[in-house]
């Protein structure tokens, strides 16, 4: 089941990366519409999900939950580390299109 939602989950980033509609700053997401700016959100959400299951692994990724606002994104969950938070956070930051991490990941 972890296997079909991390497929799926990667599926939406290509098809995010596809998209015609990569701009940036501040002016683009005030003129945008909100439907617009779910569907940016929920492309940089997929992105920053995959970024972790990359840097931290699908097992740790698992635990962090990732929601994103007009490009500001929120990670929430557990971590076994410091250090395995620490690397979450810089793995979202390095997405293209974030423009905040906001890290509210607890150490269990």
């Amino acid at each position: 089941m972890r296997t079909r939602i991390l497929i799926t989950g990667l599926g939406l980033v290509l098809a995010a990366c596809a998209s015609p509609n990569a701009s940036s700053g501040s002016d683009a997401n005030t003129s945008k519409s909100s439907t617009e700016r779910y569907f940016d959100d929920a492309a940089l959400t997929t992105k920053v999900k995959a970024e972790l299951v990359k840097d931290v692994g699908a097992r740790a990724a698992t635990e962090v939950s990732v929601t994103t606002e007009r490009g500001v994104v929120q990670l929430a969950g557990f971590a076994s580390s410091r250090d395995e938070a620490d690397r979450a956070v810089a793995a979202a930051k390095q997405v293209s299109g974030v423009q905040d991490v906001k890290d509210d990941i607890r150490i269990k």
